[in-house]
């Protein structure tokens, strides 16, 4: 089974617009860590709006899709991208194995920090425990500015994956003095860890794309979204999923559908086309084959954009493709501006902030 736009998710106004939310007693929502992991400041932007929200925290991704898929809970915010790091892959693979859709999303801007116990500066740190995309988000800084991770021939810092920032934090607070964490200043006052270092992402600002999602045919799916009400200038984003034919010319006749109608594609994500029991739903027998890919695309929706219009797009889309899945139409806000690079040479004494 593919699955097609609706009108519903093109409409704001008139018979197919969706219900105002008149209360927030029944509105709940997962995010991934605890209070003061970087995923629990996106879902409190989210739903800062609707005090009233249960809003919980879980250990993985997967036990997030699955609270949202079984409907445990109305919404789930979730990464998707580190504007460092790159793609959350698992994201993506979840969004595929569950019958859900992205609501909305929200660039989020991150301060890492290193965190360890009372006492412990830099030149003590031989382990440094994060969520892996953290930990890549701030390998300048780990392999520059940290003494045990400087040496070329033999580096002596371990680099030690954990499932979310909280957890890093928890697990440092209870580890030998050499062990640090990056989490944010949050996590580190939590769980009594001071700061070593500020703000030692790559990038002078570093900021993840979260998204809200829920069930393509729950509660949620009528109401308006939860969404920052001061967001400034959000633009309206849909993003889908395709499998195409292996064959000269697929991905430019897949393009060309958003091209010839001058339709910005913003991001085009690749993953293994998967096959049995982790087939995407309605793909055709034998389509999976070694080195297949699945791409997935967001795209812009145009001011105006009409459901003629979106109709006509998918209809094409479909003619070039194999298999789509539709993620739904949202607001997003996101941050654009010129990257610019950290400057570690004109940070001062990074190791006296606590």
């Amino acid at each position: 089974q593919s699955y097609t736009p609706s009108c519903c998710a093109m409409v704001e106004e008139g018979p197919h617009a969706k219900r105002p939310r008149k209360g927030s007693l029944s509105t709940s929502a997962v995010y991934i860590g605890e209070e003061g992991s970087l995923a629990s400041l996106a879902v409190d932007r989210f739903f800062k709006h609707l005090p009233t929200s249960k809003l919980t925290g879980v250990a993985s991704l997967p036990e997030a899709f699955k609270a949202v898929a079984s409907g445990e809970v109305l919404y789930g915010v979730v990464p998707i991208e580190n504007s460092a790091s790159g793609t959350l892959h698992s994201t993506y693979d979840l969004l595929l194995q569950h019958d859900l859709v992205i609501a909305g999303e929200l660039g989020v801007r991150e301060v890492y920090c290193l965190c360890a116990k009372q006492g412990t500066g830099l030149a003590d740190v031989t382990s440094v425990l994060s969520h892996p995309n953290i930990l890549e988000a701030c390998s300048a800084f780990l392999e520059t500015r940290v003494p045990a991770g400087k040496r070329a021939d033999e580096p002596t810092l371990h680099r030690v994956p954990t499932l979310s920032t909280t957890e890093a934090a928890q697990k440092a607070s209870q580890a030998e003095a050499s062990v640090a964490a990056i989490a944010t200043r949050e996590a580190a006052a939590k769980h009594g860890l001071r700061v070593v270092a500020e703000d030692i992402g790559n990038d002078a600002f570093l900021e993840t794309r979260y998204i809200l999602i829920h069930r393509r045919d729950g509660e949620a799916a009528t109401l308006a979204p939860p969404f920052p009400r001061d967001a400034l200038s959000p633009v309206r984003k849909r993003s889908a999923c395709f499998a195409l034919r292996n064959e000269p010319g697929s991905i430019f006749r897949l393009l060309s559908c958003w091209a010839l109608r001058s339709i910005d594609v913003l991001k085009v994500e690749t993953r293994p086309l998967a096959s049995g029991l982790r087939a995407p739903p309605g793909l055709p027998a034998g389509t999976a084959r070694l080195w297949d890919y699945l791409f997935y695309v967001d795209y812009l929706v145009p001011s105006g954009h009409t459901e003629a219009a979106e109709k006509r797009l998918w209809e094409a889309l479909a003619e070039f493709s194999l298999w789509q899945r539709d993620f739904g139409s949202y607001q997003s806000q996101l941050t654009r501006a010129e990257k610019q690079p950290q400057s570690w040479s004109e940070m001062v004494d990074l190791m006296a902030k606590s």
